[in-house]
């Protein structure tokens, strides 16, 4: 594959708080580096209030406009913006629409070409490519902040998969997740904190199931602060909590999925992609 110059990479993610998140956004650009090791590759966050309190704390995390301009007055002229995000909801659309306004100006603007990188659950192949990459997970368990393996039997554990959840039509997608893992795991379901299928939809597959014990487990790129509170959360209306009031034994395994190699391959494949139709119009 060939170019004027290898483009820029900027990794587009909501963002977030909690170290260890941000721990696992700087391993996922350790791989990208490794991957496209031509090209620059930076990580941008969308969320407006993360960015502050983390400036307010020393670090800087720019905008996916910044990180633009930035890589731009680097001498950067063709770029990738790959989506961290798992389905392609609002905060995709809002950074494709970015990235669909500066495509038009890149005469004035100086830009050659702008290519976005898919979510991970872009197309049919790659639901059955997240389910056999999450498969390992459900026979491991965070203990004090360590994750250990424990192999699970399926009629006695269910893992139920935690998502984010939204209200844009790409909800849709954690539908098809959910159907898609039923079929290639035993006792394996997938509910959403803010979206369909939810909490009460997980549990009335649990109580189905028959089983006696549930492991959550985020499905989710980081674990911050949902992992911390919504799903392992001893408040009211966490999902531990929810199911331990239903009478279930509940353990967790809480590493977010961009600490998993073969998640973050379907990532750099969505990148390969977009590199290839960068090429495809130089």
């Amino acid at each position: 594959m060939s170019f004027i110059e290898p483009p820029a990479i900027i990794l587009v993610a909501y963002g977030s708080l909690a170290f260890d998140a941000r721990k696992t956004y700087e391993k996922i650009r350790a791989v990208y580096r490794r991957e496209f090791q031509a090209s620059a590759v930076e990580i941008a966050f969308t969320a407006w209030f993360i960015r502050k309190r983390l400036r307010g704390e020393g670090t800087s995390v720019p905008s996916p406009l910044t990180a633009l301009v930035e890589l731009y007055e680097a001498g950067h002229k063709d770029f990738i913006i790959q989506s961290l995000h798992v389905v392609p909801g609002s905060e995709f659309h809002e950074v494709a629409a970015l990235g669909g306004a500066l495509r038009t100006g890149r005469g004035k603007l100086g830009f050659r070409r702008l290519e976005m990188g898919m979510p991970l659950l872009a197309a049919g192949p790659d639901y059955d490519a997240v389910s056999s990459a999450l498969a390992p997970e459900f026979d491991r368990v965070t203990v004090e902040g360590e994750v250990a393996a424990s192999p699970r039997d399926p009629e006695e554990t269910a893992v139920v998969l935690v998502g984010h959840g939204t209200a844009h039509p790409a909800d849709a997608a954690y539908s098809r997740m959910a159907m898609v893992l039923k079929r290639d795991h035993r006792n394996v379901f997938l509910g959403t904190i803010d979206g369909f299928p939810g909490l009460e939809e997980a549990l009335d597959e649990v109580r189905a199931s028959g089983v006696r014990r549930v492991r959550l487990v985020p499905f989710l790129v980081v674990a911050g602060g949902h992992a911390a509170k919504d799903i392992s959360g001893d408040g009211s209306g966490s999902w531990k909590r929810s199911f331990e009031e239903a009478g279930y034994e509940v353990d967790l395994n809480l590493l977010g999925m961009g600490e998993n190699p073969r998640v973050v391959e379907i990532f750099v494949e969505h990148t390969r992609r977009a590199e290839k139709e960068l090429s495809a119009g130089l």
